[in-house]
């Protein structure tokens, strides 16, 4: 699966790949009701060596992935310069944690 897969996939395929990958099961991708659950796949990335970058602003709802391996630094979205904007942080994590793992 690629990232342009991903990143066009639907709330009930996502949550279902989620679960499947990660072991977390969400009941949705609204942040006020499972953002709690869906940070241990952040825990997750973390203790896989990736730093995971959280943005919000008016408008704006951004998640990026850093990783520093062997051969230097590499994000998940930054390095090709396109940052996509996610409805909901936890549509974010979902989505740039499966990329992290299907490109890694």
């Amino acid at each position: 699966m690629d990232r342009k897969e991903i990143l066009s996939m639907g709330e009930e395929k996502l949550l279902d790949l989620v679960h499947d990958r990660f072991g977390v099961k969400l009941g949705g991708l609204e942040d006020t009701k499972y953002l709690s659950a869906a940070w241990e796949i952040v825990e997750k990335m973390e203790r896989d060596g990736w730093t995971t970058d959280i943005r919000i602003g008016e408008g704006l709802k951004r998640v990026d992935g850093y990783k520093f391996d062997g051969d230097g630094p590499g994000t998940i979205f930054a390095q090709y310069g396109h940052w996509p904007s996610f409805n909901s942080v936890i549509e974010g994590i979902c989505k740039t944690a499966l990329i992290a793992y299907e490109e890694n």
